[in-house]
């Protein structure tokens, strides 16, 4: 995702294209969702009842049901109706709760509004989670339509932050928007707001509206210095979740969750002379480092790599670890995995257990001794080689000094050095090319050392 060549420019999507671009960037502008990566061929149209392209005589009013979006959004259509959103009631049902009120407001459109979901004989099309729980209700929207098929007037709104996620998917039951708060996923655009060395091309992995342009081929024209500051979301449950269903329906992810991580967490094409930024896929899959003569350091073997095949869990196996308890209350709720670390000691809820992630390759007590004498050896490593690279340290080796072959073999130390580093794992990801990576940095320095 980090391409240095790009420039993410602003001003094209704060004002003009604010409506144009289908970004909510001014309150009331209407948002076209991006791509969702669906691979799926299914086209039924009539997977439930709430895809039932008839209708029932007990829709009336503001609400129109997913039946009236068929004629004209038939690919939205038909991935939606394949995902859990679009048996959200049946969910309920199958376990006694169907006629729970409390719970059919997430689970049906427009429960006790008017013309909102009333029960399954008389408003049977609006059960579920429909088109309309996230774009508004839509029979203006139909209305114009009809009446002008070309014309903008009248679009359904949508919020693409994740409070609107959160309006549903919060509480003891199904905490993800509370967890995600937790996150350093919901601060990723405010972090960046303080980072001096910030440049617009972050955006892309820091913004959900710049990652959106980005993905329709928006280029904004006019360079705006100020960039992170008129982005408005960060990275929200859209980025890595598609509305409409993605390639997989049960979580209706944008790609294979053996992909989807990766791109934002990696270095991408680095090159010696580069700080490398988050690497977390290269070092866990054992690439990216140097050799000491310059080419790419080879991995010999990556105990986690195999999480990243077709099929794998990749990143989510121990960073995406959900627990469900038997009686969910605020005080032992279900836990989504959505914080993203569950080595983080500082959120105290909202967590599986630290190790709950690893069980399935190790037992607790082998996990936590491995994971602490791996990451005291690596901060030892690393704390070692640090003053090597701190003009401001009487061990500072200042490659002015040097052979321009001498230099060359300096910034491998260097790379690999801020490589291991910056993927901040401190060797858990990927223990064998992390030591490798430093083998190579130690061994040049001893030399040039000498």
């Amino acid at each position: 995702m980090h391409t240095s060549n790009r420039t993410f420019r602003i001003a094209y999507i704060l004002a003009t294209a604010a409506c144009g671009m289908g970004l909510v960037l001014i309150a009331g502008c209407p948002v076209a969702m991006p791509p969702d990566g669906n691979t799926n061929d299914n086209g039924n149209t009539n997977v439930n009842d709430n895809g039932s392209t008839t209708g029932d005589s007990g829709v009336t009013g503001k609400f129109v049901g997913a039946a009236a979006c068929l004629a004209c959004h038939t690919e939205e259509h038909s991935n939606w109706s394949t995902t859990e959103h679009a048996t959200a009631l049946e969910s309920l049902e199958a376990i006694g709760q169907g006629a729970n009120t409390v719970c059919l407001a997430c689970h049906t459109v427009g429960f006790g509004e008017d013309g909102g979901f009333v029960d399954r004989a008389t408003t049977n099309s609006l059960a579920g989670v429909q088109c309309e729980n996230c774009h508004g209700a839509g029979a203006d929207h139909v209305e114009a339509a009809l009446a002008n098929p070309d014309s903008p007037a009248v679009l359904p709104p949508l919020n693409i932050s994740s409070e609107a996620c959160g309006a549903c998917h919060t509480d003891a039951h199904h905490p993800t928007f509370d967890e995600w708060q937790l996150s350093d996923h919901s601060t990723a655009l405010a972090g960046l707001r303080t980072n001096s060395f910030a440049q617009d091309r972050c955006l892309e992995c820091h913004s959900e509206d710049y990652r959106y342009a980005i993905e329709e081929g928006k280029e904004p024209p006019v360079v705006d210095p100020d960039a992170a500051n008129a982005a408005q979301f960060s990275i929200e449950c859209s980025t890595c979740h598609a509305p409409h269903g993605g390639v997989s329906q049960e979580y209706q992810l944008r790609k294979p969750i053996a992909s989807l991580c990766g791109e934002c967490h990696t270095q991408d094409e680095a090159v010696l002379g580069d700080s490398p930024h988050h690497p977390q896929l290269e070092m866990a899959t054992g690439i990216g480092a140097f050799d000491q003569d310059g080419s790419s350091l080879a991995s010999s073997f990556s105990p986690h790599a195999s999480l990243f095949g077709n099929e794998g869990e990749a990143c989510a196996r121990c960073h995406v670890v959900m627990h469900e308890v038997e009686e969910p209350d605020e005080g032992n709720p279900n836990v989504t995995g959505h914080t993203f670390n569950p080595f983080d000691l500082d959120i105290t809820e909202h967590q599986a257990d630290q190790y709950t992630g690893c069980l399935e390759c190790h037992d607790e007590a082998g996990s936590d001794d491995r994971r602490t004498r791996v990451q005291s050896e690596i901060d030892a490593r690393l704390e070692t080689l640090a003053p090597i690279f701190d003009s401001e340290s009487d061990m500072f080796i200042d490659p002015e000094t040097l052979s321009e072959e001498d230099q060359a073999r300096l910034a491998v130390a260097k790379f690999n050095y801020k490589f291991v580093n910056a993927d901040g794992s401190r060797g858990v990801h990927n223990s064998f090319y992390a030591r490798a990576a430093l083998d190579v940095a130690d061994a040049i320095i001893a030399d040039l050392s000498q």
